[in-house]
């Protein structure tokens, strides 16, 4: 899995908050991201939480006590961009802590937002994915080990092979019209309250011996 390039056009009107003292870099940040198109939000000082619906910051880290910033709770869904006066441990490692996708460098000039921007953009949609990913991918875990617990559960009760007892599962799922996982953990769940006596399995249908 690679990052995908996006459309430069897909930066215009998004909505973008500069959290920056009132100065000349502030200035010259806003004129630039409103030539681009983006609709841009000046904060000073640094709200507690963001805008409503806002895509993208650009925030400024002066010094290593600026790693907690109250708004970064509510930042999940936002590209971060650090402002940056020094490159010293201390600065570049509130970035860090910060998780931003990119940086930018002061004084403030307009060449490189754009390009930052951008960068920053990919990489943050990138991580969307690779985060989305992991969590379907915990969640298939998840949903196997019940699935095999249950299996072992109805397999030692009633004295048969996992492979029937799956089948059961599958088969009863079906029945009650649910998915596999959510019988399973029924099964699971009824176990370690009741026994499994609140939980009807039927009993296999086992082949007649000739």
């Amino acid at each position: 899995m690679s990052p995908d390039p996006i459309q430069l056009r897909s930066l215009r009107d998004i909505r973008v908050a500069v959290i920056h003292p009132d100065d000349e870099d502030a200035r010259v940040l806003c004129e630039q991201l409103r030539r681009f198109g983006c609709r841009v939000t000046a904060l000073w000082p640094e709200p507690n939480h963001l805008p409503e619906g806002t895509e993208a910051v650009f925030f400024s880290i002066q010094s290593e006590r600026d790693a907690a910033h109250p708004w970064l709770a509510g930042s999940s869904h936002a590209v971060l961009i650090a402002l940056l006066a020094y490159e010293n441990p201390a600065v570049l490692e509130a970035a860090a802590a910060a998780n931003v996708h990119g940086v930018l460098p002061k004084p403030i000039r307009p060449f490189g937002v754009l390009a930052t921007l951008y960068v920053a953009r990919m990489l943050f949609r990138y991580e969307e994915r690779l985060l989305n990913r992991i969590a379907k991918l915990d969640e298939t875990l998840r949903t196997r080990r019940i699935v095999e617990r249950a299996m072992k559960i109805l397999a030692t009760r009633q004295g048969i092979s996992e492979d029937e007892a799956y089948a059961i599962i599958r088969r009863e799922a079906m029945r009650k019209q649910l998915p596999v996982s959510s019988m399973a953990e029924s099964i699971v769940h009824a176990e370690a309250i009741y026994g499994l006596s609140l939980i009807h399995i039927s009993e296999p249908t086992r082949p007649e011996r000739i």
